[in-house]
């Protein structure tokens, strides 16, 4: 006769499986999400891992994509609606994607969503993105290369630097003042920067910061 050990089933080790917990949103992350879904959002320009957003006000936010998720807007909630507006109206991401809750991105993650494409139906009208590109792509790049643009600044013979109060050589770099136009040596200026504090260009002289204009020029002797 078989022993009543002998015909026991062996043991089951196996745990049962835990159901999964479904995500319940905080009420403003929940908030977001609905301004995100209805407010007057428009993609104005989409350009590797940036986004630039026509908000419902009018203004131009840009969301970048990226390690850690960013936005220009004045709400520093991430992610904030506009982030949201990217993630759910421009790349079509389900509410359960687990992306939504993240304020940082694993490089797998940041390279699926730059894989994902536009949604036709996220994007602002055709003249409004015509418009965009003339006012911020046309005179950002001019501007840009009108900065760049070296210039001269007259400089006269023995002037010395108010900061080292070292005489400025002919092969130095130097920068001026776009208000009182004095110059300085572009090395003394920014440890002089460095040293204060100051994250603005403001003259060492005239103290002016509103209208300063600092660029890399090259010293002329008059």
């Amino acid at each position: 006769m078989e022993s009543v050990a002998s015909s026991s089933s062996p043991p089951n080790h196996h745990h049962p499986q835990r159901p999964r917990t479904r995500f319940k949103p905080t009420q403003p992350f929940a908030d977001r999400i609905v301004r995100a879904l209805h407010h007057d959002l428009r993609l104005l320009h989409r350009r590797e891992s940036t986004f630039f957003i026509l908000g419902a006000t009018g203004n131009v936010y840009t969301v970048a994509l990226c390690a850690t998720l960013s936005c220009t807007c004045p709400d520093r909630t991430t992610p904030c609606k506009h982030i949201l507006f990217v993630f759910l109206r421009v790349l079509g991401l389900p509410l359960d994607d687990t992306c939504l809750r993240r304020r940082t991105l694993r490089p797998c993650q940041v390279s699926r969503l730059l894989g994902l494409p536009t949604l036709p139906e996220s994007l602002a009208g055709v003249s409004v993105r015509q418009r965009f590109h003339q006012l911020f792509f046309n005179q950002g790049s001019s501007a840009s290369s009108s900065r760049t643009r070296p210039r001269d600044v007259e400089i006269e013979e023995g002037r010395s630097c108010p900061v080292c109060l070292e005489e400025m050589g002919r092969e130095e770099r130097v920068v001026a003042c776009g208000t009182c136009r004095n110059p300085i040596h572009e090395e003394c200026l920014m440890k002089w920067k460095r040293s204060s504090g100051r994250r603005s260009a403001y003259c060492v002289i005239c103290r002016q910061g509103g209208g300063i204009s600092i660029g890399r020029w090259n010293k002329t002797s008059t």
